[in-house]
C-alpha cells in the first residue's frame, strides 16, 4: 500500500482481486468506495461539518486473553489497572447502539466493532442483523477464542464485510504463549483460530460469496519477528489480506512529553497513553525483521493472500528507525481520521482518537450523535491537531489511516 496526501491507499492487488468483485455482488460497497474517494480528495477544515464515514464501536472492556502487545490488557494496560482498582468494566447497551444506527444511517457509515473482545458482547449478532436490515456493512476484530458459533449467523446477515483475526504465532506453542488466556485457564487459542479460518472459508464457498474478507492481523514483537514468513505460510491459502503491524507503542520519555503537550492544549492530564508503554517491542532485531519481510513476499507468490505491512516499511534502516526514533512519523504528518471516524467507548463516551482516549467530545447516552460530531469540543480538537501532532501520535494506528 502507498500514501496519497498522507493517507494510506488500498493496494492495487487488493482492489482488483477482492474489492471490485465485492462491489459487483454487494452494492453497499459503492457507498464505501465513494467515501474513500471523498476522503482522499477533500481538504479538511476543522470548522466544517462532515458526514460520518466510519463508526468504531468499542463495544465492551472485557477480554478472555491477556496479550502483552495490548494497550488495554497488556503489560501496562489501563483496563488492567482499572480492574485492579475494583472498578466496573463497561459494556455498550443495545438501546444506545440501535439509536446510533438509526440516527446516522443517512450517512451510510461503515462499522468497525472491537473491544475488549466483541464475541463476549451479547449484542454482537443483533448489531449485524440490524446493519443488514439497513443495507450497512461492518467488520469485527476478534481473537477467535469463542468466535466459532457466531460464524454462520454473522455471515448470514449479509453485513459482515471483513473479519480481522489476531494471529501472532506460527504454531500452537507460540500462539498460546503470546496470546495467553485470562486467569489460569489452559486453552488452545491457535487451534480455535485456525478452525475459525477454515470454517469461514468453507461457509463462503458454500454460499458462493466473496465476503467477509478474512484478514489475519500479526503484531510484530520480540516473540515472533524471526518467524513472520512461517506465520504467513499457515494462512496464505484461505485468507485475503494478511496485515502485519510493527506495533503501536510509546516510550516513557514520549509519555512524559505527551503529558505536557496534552495538558497545555486541553487543560487536563492524560493517562490512557501509558497503557502503550510496552517492553514487548524492545528487542525486535531490524535486520532479521527486514529479512523476514522480504521472505513473506517471496512465500506468498502464487497464493491468494496479500501480505501488507503497516506502516509500509521494508528496509533494515527504516525498521530500526521505527523502533528507535519516535519523532519519525513515517511520512504521516497529519491526522485525517478525526474528520471521518467517530470513536465510541463502552460507556458511551465519544473520543476523537482510538488509541489515546483522553479527550472526550460528549456521550451518546446523553446527546445526539451529530450534536457531538459537529460540536465545539470535536472542532476544538481538530483545530489543535491542525497545528501539529502530539508526541504519542507517531505510533498510532489512526494516524496511518487504518
Amino acid at each position: 500500500m502507498s500514501k496519497f496526501n498522507g493517507i494510506t491507499l488500498v493496494s492495487g492487488k487488493l482492489l482488483f482481486r477482492y474489492v471490485l468483485p465485492a462491489l459487483m455482488v454487494h452494492p453497499q460497497y459503492w457507498y464505501m468506495f465513494m467515501q474513500q474517494i471523498r476522503k482522499h480528495l477533500r481538504i479538511n477544515d476543522p470548522d466544517k461539518n462532515y458526514p460520518i464515514c466510519q463508526i468504531h464501536i468499542r463495544c465492551n472492556e472485557v477480554c478472555n486473553l491477556r496479550c502483552p502487545s495490548c494497550g488495554q490488557w497488556g503489560e501496562n494496560g489501563w483496563l488492567l489497572a482499572k480492574k485492579s482498582r475494583g472498578e466496573k468494566l463497561n459494556s455498550l447497551s443495545w438501546e444506545t447502539v440501535k439509536n446510533i444506527i438509526y440516527e446516522t444511517k443517512k450517512d451510510r457509515p461503515f462499522y468497525y466493532i472491537w473491544g475488549g473482545e466483541p464475541t463476549l458482547w451479547e449484542h454482537l449478532l443483533p448489531l449485524f442483523q440490524e446493519l443488514g436490515k439497513n443495507n450497512l456493512l461492518g467488520s469485527i476484530v476478534t481473537n477467535c477464542h469463542i468466535l466459532e458459533p457466531f460464524i454462520e449467523p454473522l455471515i448470514d446477515t449479509g453485513a459482515l464485510s471483513n473479519i480481522l483475526i489476531s494471529l501472532d504465532g506460527w504454531n500452537a506453542e507460540s500462539q498460546n504463549r503470546i496470546r495467553k488466556p485470562a486467569g489460569n485457564r489452559a486453552a488452545d487459542n491457535f487451534e480455535r483460530t485456525m478452525k475459525c479460518i477454515d470454517k469461514i472459508d468453507e461457509y463462503k464457498k458454500k454460499l458462493r460469496t466473496p465476503l467477509p474478507l478474512i484478514m489475519p492481523i500479526t503484531v510484530i514483537s520480540n516473540y515472533n519477528y524471526m518467524h513472520l514468513a512461517e506465520i504467513h505460510e499457515i494462512v496464505r491459502e484461505k485468507t485475503q489480506l494478511h496485515v502485519y503491524y510493527y506495533g503501536w507503542f510509546i516510550t516513557e520519555e514520549r509519555a512524559n512529553q505527551h503529558d505536557l503537550v496534552f495538558e497545555k492544549r486541553y487543560g487536563t492530564k492524560p493517562y490512557h497513553h501509558r497503557g502503550y508503554i510496552k517492553s514487548v517491542f524492545n528487542d525486535v532485531d531490524p535486520e532479521v525483521t527486514a529479512q523476514q519481510v522480504h521472505e513473506v513476499y517471496r512465500v506468498t507468490k502464487g497464493y491468494p493472500s496479500i501480505p501488507q505491512f503497516f506502516p509500509d516499511i521494508t528496509s533494515k534502516a527504516d525498521i530500526k528507525r521505527y523502533y528507535d526514533d519516535h519523532n519519525w512519523t513515517v511520512g504521516y504528518s497529519a491526522c485525517h481520521s478525526i474528520y471521518y471516524i467517530m470513536e465510541i467507548s463502552p460507556d458511551g463516551r465519544v473520543t476523537p482518537c482510538r488509541d489515546y482516549q483522553d479527550y472526550e467530545c460528549g456521550n451518546v447516552n446523553e446527546q445526539s450523535v451529530y450534536e457531538i460530531w459537529n460540536g465545539e469540543k470535536y472542532k476544538k480538537f481538530r483545530r489543535e491537531m491542525k497545528k501539529g501532532l502530539m508526541p504519542v501520535c507517531s505510533r498510532c494506528c489512526g494516524l496511518q489511516g487504518l
